[in-house]
């Protein structure tokens, strides 16, 4: 039996994660979190093909909050596993697939300005 660290918590929020996919072009993607731990999250996925383990991605967790007040948690993590729990889920009448990945560095916490930079980039990149 398996293990963890860190009790998981559900956490519904927003997620964009930026990387390098295997042919060397930037990728954006824009999900939601299922879970979240002290050590790793598990998101769902359109594009399961963008990730491979062992990848390094940017996750940027965007947190609720009022229209003022727009604030992200920043942090590196490492691809654990694709499509590891319950594959091809149907979520909103598209396919998901799950992705685990475990933080390689503690939270930046940005606000304002450097949140909606994340969402700049995201949008170059998609």
């Amino acid at each position: 039996m398996e293990q963890r660290k860190f009790q998981r918590f559900p956490l519904n929020c927003r997620l964009i994660v930026l990387g390098t996919n295997q042919n060397g072009q930037h990728f954006s993607e824009k999900t939601e979190l299922i879970n979240i731990s002290g050590g790793g999250a598990l998101f769902y996925s359109g594009r399961p093909e963008q990730y491979v383990t062992g990848q390094t991605v940017e996750a940027n967790i965007l947190l609720p909050g009022t229209p003022d007040l727009q604030a992200a948690m920043r942090t590196t993590a490492r691809i654990m596993e694709v499509g590891n729990r319950t594959d091809n889920i149907k979520k909103g009448g598209n396919k998901q697939s799950q992705v685990a990945i475990h933080f390689l560095e503690p939270f930046q916490i940005l606000r304002d300005k450097e949140a909606e930079e994340i969402r700049k980039r995201q949008q170059e990149i998609s």
